[in-house]
């Protein structure tokens, strides 16, 4: 019996590490970001659980979720809200810091399960189970690749990230926004031009 017990407790921390909840990442509010699903029971029932619906049903889907997410509409709310550059330049860096931020958050997501796979690998180990130990050390290779995928990832978004998805539809969307502002005001001495101008002036701010 404690055999079996040992197996049964076995295939739910397997279970556990390797099913994730999925959900489209844009139905996910801007501004929730979480990848704990053992706490979702004490969430509010207006808080998701940040998941996602790409084909590997790992953590690493979450990261790439938000580097294809578009944040073009977003940027035109803001602009009717407020028309300035400088809160632009604001928001494009609150965007950049939150990516940045879910990189972390998935690294240590991982960290976890390794730590998990380690401790069921030694256990399996133990009592002989060779098949289950084998399963477990490919699931061990998986995480390990994508943390590296991971880093590389986080390496050219820092180096590049104006010119990634999230911040380049959210500048488009806020110039469509300022544009949508200025036609609509006849009296308005800022042209396109000018906005336009602006706009390549501070882009860098958002990379440095």
């Amino acid at each position: 019996m404690g055999l079996f017990n040992f197996w049964n407790n076995n295939e739910r921390e397997k279970a556990a590490i390797t099913m994730l909840p999925v959900i489209n990442p844009a139905e996910q509010p801007a501004e929730t970001v979480s990848t704990d699903s053992a706490n979702t029971s004490d969430s509010s029932s207006d808080k998701k659980t940040l998941t996602v619906s790409y084909a590997t049903g790992w953590p690493i889907d979450i990261i790439y979720g938000y580097l294809h997410k578009n944040f073009e509409q977003k940027g035109f709310d803001d602009a009717l809200v407020k028309n300035d550059m400088a809160f632009r330049d604001m928001n494009m860096n609150i965007i950049r810091n939150k990516i940045l931020m879910v990189f972390r958050e998935i690294n240590l997501n991982y960290d976890v399960m390794k730590g998990n796979l380690e401790t069921n690998i030694e256990k399996c180990r133990a009592a002989g189970l060779i098949s289950t130990v084998a399963d477990l050390e490919r699931q061990m290779t998986v995480i390990n690749t994508h943390q590296k995928e991971l880093a590389e990832l986080e390496e050219e978004f820092r180096n590049n990230s104006s010119e990634s998805v999230p911040l380049q539809s959210y500048d488009c969307g806020f110039l469509r926004g300022m544009a949508t502002i200025i036609l609509s005001s006849p009296n308005n001495n800022v042209t396109m031009a000018q906005a336009t101008t602006a706009s390549s002036m501070t882009s860098n701010r958002v990379s440095a």
